[in-house]
């Protein structure tokens, strides 16, 4: 009980670090009604469809529609198929704010010059320099924007109620099944697309750090908050939800740093074509 106190009085001095967190939210500009966090995120997930279209393997590439159509279903369909179940509007069809950005974001930095920011592949150090900050927002994803509006209702507004199952699939819909639809279920940022079995679902799928984060995130966000209505669990600590959301941003970037350093800080291995050369000599 001594280590959960210590634990939930150290996590609590770090709460005040979320207070950084709407200013990263807040509109830049009354004609730019987005926050320096979303235009990230938006040029983020373009950098990453831009590698993956870039892969043609000799045909042309696939349209801006085709792309900007993909990005839209990763990032707005959880919240449509959500929007489903409680026969609301989804906020992209009220606002369309959003679909212009990231619309917006792919095509300055795919069609326009500004595509010279872009690496033509990942790299280890730009990685590690954004990792930490994709970790942050995915953490926000999987919580404020999720499991927080199930606690907390809008005045006005219709959601799902807060059971345990729902605290923890919201945030799971709002995260992977479209991303592994658009990816790898369809290659939708193929020059032609088609069905496979998504990465998620092979041997070994469940093992990617954008399935299982989803889960973690979740379950450990609750918990450190726990019991509430809806979530009947608990450590014993009872944060407040700003340290818990802190908490759980530390576990992110932990561990996107470390798939970071697993993908592309290896040593590439010796050809074999070196090897028979370096015999010879």
């Amino acid at each position: 009980m001594s280590l959960a106190r210590s634990f939930a009085a150290a996590a609590e001095s770090i709460a005040p670090v979320y207070g950084n967190v709407p200013a990263l939210l807040a509109p830049l500009h009354p004609y730019a009604p987005v926050g320096a966090l979303d235009i990230f995120g938006a040029a983020r997930l373009s950098m990453g469809i831009n590698w993956v279209a870039s892969d043609t393997k000799g045909r042309s590439r696939a349209t801006f529609l085709q792309e900007a159509l993909g990005m839209l279903v990763i990032v707005f369909g959880g919240e449509t198929f959500l929007a489903l179940c409680t026969g609301t509007p989804p906020g992209w069809l009220v606002n369309p704010t959003f679909i212009f950005l990231f619309a917006g974001v792919h095509f300055a930095l795919t069609r326009t010059p500004l595509r010279v920011l872009v690496p033509a592949k990942p790299n280890l150090l730009m990685e590690l320099v954004f990792a930490p900050l994709d970790a942050i927002g995915r953490t926000l994803l999987l919580t404020r924007f999720s499991i927080i509006p199930l606690l907390h209702p809008p005045a006005g507004t219709t959601v799902l109620p807060a059971t345990p199952s729902t605290l923890v699939l919201v945030p799971f819909i709002l995260a992977v099944p479209f991303a592994a639809l658009v990816f790898s279920g369809t290659n939708w940022f193929a020059p032609q697309m088609e069905l496979s079995t998504p990465n998620e679902l092979k041997p070994g799928g469940w093992m990617a750090v954008d399935a299982w984060i989803a889960i973690v995130v979740p379950v450990l966000f609750l918990s450190l908050i726990g019991p509430v209505e809806g979530w009947p669990f608990g450590l014993g600590m009872q944060l407040s939800e700003d340290a818990a959301i802190v908490v759980c941003a530390v576990v992110a970037i932990v561990s996107f740093v470390g798939r970071t350093v697993y993908n592309l800080g290896g040593v590439e291995p010796v050809k074999k074509s070196s090897k028979k050369k370096a015999k010879k000599a």
